[in-house]
């Protein structure tokens, strides 16, 4: 590893989820959850994409916006935020949207 393991303070998990809201509203797409922890991220999203462009597209505004905040606090910036890919997962019911919803809100 070239850097520490990534572990996101408050600050930083509020301006994840801001960025990825502001951004899903931007691109019309609709966010039915986002939960950021200190090791992860989990979010409920549809748009007519790949699951892989949305996951990407979100992973680099979320790089943006932290490095900025690194830079206005005058910190060291991080070269890797993230792991390589992700999971994503299709739901096909409104019942297992709800579960994800769910647990999502709730079960972190």
């Amino acid at each position: 590893m070239a850097e520490p393991p990534c572990i996101l303070d408050e600050q930083q998990r509020r301006i994840v989820e801001r960025t990825i809201a502001e951004h899903c509203k931007i691109r019309g797409w609709q966010l039915y959850a986002v939960h950021c922890r200190t090791k992860h991220i989990h979010v409920v999203v549809s748009a007519n994409r790949e699951p892989e462009d949305m996951r990407d597209q979100l992973k680099a505004w979320c790089t943006r916006r932290l490095k900025e905040n690194e830079q206005s606090q005058n910190q060291a910036v991080r070269k890797k935020w993230w792991t390589e890919r992700g999971s994503q997962r299709y739901i096909g019911d409104e019942e297992s949207l709800e579960d994800a919803i769910r647990y999502v809100i709730d079960c972190q």
